[in-house]
């Protein structure tokens, strides 16, 4: 059953491994801008991704493209058609001449910042959806103005979270009062950086929602592997119940318990092991002492640096890494499936706030 142990510490070993691996926290923590683009924006459906990316560039170009946590914050635009026609040449073409606007603004609150008017632009192709992509292709998205309004918005994004940041605080708690621990901890790592005073207040808290996470599955996981063992002592189990408990984060107060529970199974499988051994295997008993030595003397070293692992995860700011690494994981996730992820093919919640964004066109 040194095996069984093997398995433990090998998970435990990675888990340490992967907090001393994990280099910056990429996108978490960044001021971000979230471009989208509408059905109700004016233009055919063929040239929305030209328009994302113009809106795209836009953000990238003031330092806010990011995939954020919480893409409450938007800029998008609205495409009015000025003028439309179609040449005598042979084959005719389309012109067009378009005015384009952006928004920025808050797409929770409904709160428009501020837009900004381009100058009107001409496009000629060989049908309509040819034309308006010409004309978006000529949008500037150096013009001074842009940069205006991106910086004033900008403020006005961190006087929210410096403002509301005790409601955000409150509301992560209510999420992770009901057992919703990553939509918790996903408005929590919203809070960027440069709100330092916030910023600091929203990292303390997502240390306390991430170990309350690891808490209550570790001890699933825990009694999980309690009931295993009660039903069947068998070695097939044994093994079941230490894959179940190499689940638990070693940060989870439900841990010790697990290796506990590994000792025990260790111990009787062991015991069964050595008779087992004493009757059958006499003449590889010589052998299989020399593998037990290899395996004790990886696993003493897989033990040493779990050790050292917890040690430095005894100040706090292990579980606040580990919090925000798997904020990461499930940022697209769940970005992609709630709020403009399918702005156009939305529901529900989804649809209150395209309106509430398309009525900034009016």
């Amino acid at each position: 059953m040194k095996k069984v142990v093997c398995i433990v510490l090998s998970a435990l070993t990675s888990l340490y491994s992967f907090a001393q691996d994990s280099g910056a926290n990429g996108d978490i923590g960044r001021l971000a801008l979230t471009p989208v683009v509408l059905n109700e924006s004016g233009i055919p459906s063929n040239a929305h991704k030209l328009l994302n990316s113009k809106l795209t560039q836009i953000v990238t170009k003031c330092g806010l493209a990011a995939d954020s946590a919480n893409p409450r914050f938007v800029v998008t635009a609205d495409i009015d058609l000025l003028g439309k026609e179609i040449t005598a040449t042979a084959p005719s073409m389309t012109v067009v001449e378009l005015a384009a606007t952006i928004y920025v603004g808050d797409a929770e609150s409904g709160q428009l910042f501020g837009s900004y008017a381009f100058e009107p632009s001409k496009g000629l192709g060989a049908n309509e959806t040819k034309a308006y992509m010409e004309a978006l292709k000529k949008i500037n998205v150096n013009d001074p103005g842009v940069k205006n309004l991106i910086e004033s918005s900008k403020a006005k994004i961190v006087e929210y979270y410096n403002s509301q940041i005790d409601f955000i605080l409150a509301e992560a708690q209510a999420l992770a009062d009901s057992q919703k621990f990553e939509e918790a901890m996903l408005k929590l790592s919203a809070v960027p950086t440069v709100c330092k005073d916030a910023h600091a207040k929203a990292m303390a808290m997502i240390s306390k929602v991430f170990q309350s996470k690891i808490d209550l599955e570790g001890m699933k996981l825990y009694n999980e592997a309690v009931s295993l063992w009660k039903v069947a002592k068998s070695a097939e189990n044994g093994l079941a119940i230490v894959e179940l408990l190499a689940q638990i984060n070693p940060l989870s107060s439900a841990a010790s318990q697990g290796r506990t529970l590994v000792k025990e199974v260790e111990s009787y499988h062991n015991a069964l092991e050595a008779r087992r051994r004493e009757i059958e295997e006499r003449n590889w008993a010589h052998k299989m002492q020399q593998y037990s030595d290899q395996q004790a003397a990886e696993s003493e070293q897989r033990q040493f640096d779990y050790e050292v692992f917890m040690s430095e995860a005894s100040s706090g700011s292990a579980a606040a890494h580990m919090a925000l690494e798997e904020v990461k994981g499930v940022v697209s996730q769940f970005t992609s499936s709630s709020s403009f992820g399918n702005a156009n093919n939305a529901g529900g919640a989804a649809n209150a706030l395209i309106a509430k964004v398309s009525s900034w066109f009016n």
